[in-house]
């Protein structure tokens, strides 16, 4: 299993290909103190189990989820508690989002806002995100309302509305004008759901080096293989089940190197 992992997560680094949004979505009633808007981010009470607060800044550590209508899940697991949301932790929901953190084109990462339970895309700072956009936002949009918000630098206007969002809760680390080497941030956003907390860069680094030396043994190992095998069939053609069985050897030695190198990928990252 872990070499099955190991593998997926390798082919991710190098092609960095985005998983399709499942449109499905999975909520649980959880319970509350004070009633909350559809369409607002929750994090889990520290008080105990089974209950939901409004996020904030404060609390986006334990952001969990997004607050929808119960006819809106495909599947619905409903608690005791008289008083309850349902909370969805999973696929695409509804998100009250504003553009305090300036406009939100598709793919953004979202987080909370300085208005609880609303998101707005990721600044410049680390910190835990709800998911992906999956529209874009801005103060054109329709539909939308505005709240005026006080921030160190003043009292300013915010528009605040609703797109769909992809849940994928998951730690987000900044590293623009923070770090000495440059790691892309959606190699960094991807290591780190990946490992489900945020990554150091220096392991991203390691693991990179990891791939690009297992490739140039890779591509060496090949071409050696392949150019000696055609000259060996081009100087006695009757060796040419010996040439075949040979690149096969070889063929299984570069599977093996591949391997090894996702589980050393898989492991650096993760640990």
């Amino acid at each position: 299993m872990i070499i099955l992992k190991a593998l997926v997560s390798a082919v991710y680094l190098v092609v960095a290909l985005a998983a399709a949004p499942v449109s499905a979505s999975l909520s649980q009633g959880y319970a509350v103190d004070a009633d909350i808007a559809t369409g607002s981010m929750v994090s889990l009470d520290e008080s105990g189990a089974g209950k939901v607060v409004v996020s904030t800044p404060d609390n986006v550590s334990r952001l969990f989820g997004v607050v929808v209508p119960p006819s809106s899940a495909s599947i619905s697991l409903s608690g005791g508690s008289s008083k309850q949301v349902q909370v969805g932790t999973t696929g695409t929901v509804t998100l009250l989002v504003s553009n305090a953190g300036g406009d939100i084109h598709l793919g953004d990462y979202i987080t909370i806002s300085s208005i609880a339970g609303v998101g707005q895309k990721v600044g410049t700072e680390s910190t835990r995100v709800i998911g992906t956009a999956q529209a874009d936002f801005n103060a054109d949009n329709e539909g939308t309302t505005k709240r005026e918000i006080e921030e160190s630098t003043g009292k300013r206007d915010v528009t605040i509305g609703q797109i769909p969002v992809v849940i994928a809760v998951s730690a987000y680390t900044a590293t623009e004008g923070k770090q000495p080497y440059a790691i892309p941030n959606w190699l960094q956003s991807l290591s780190n759901n990946l490992a489900g907390k945020a990554v150091s860069p220096i392991r991203i680094i390691l693991a990179s080096f990891i791939l690009i030396v297992a490739l140039v043994c890779v591509t060496v190992l090949l071409y050696a293989a392949v150019r000696n095998s055609i000259i060996s069939i081009g100087r006695n053609p009757l060796s040419r089940s010996s040439v075949l069985r040979g690149l096969l050897q070889v063929m299984t030695i570069v599977f093996g190197i591949l391997i090894s190198a996702g589980v050393a990928m898989y492991l650096v990252i993760v640990r």
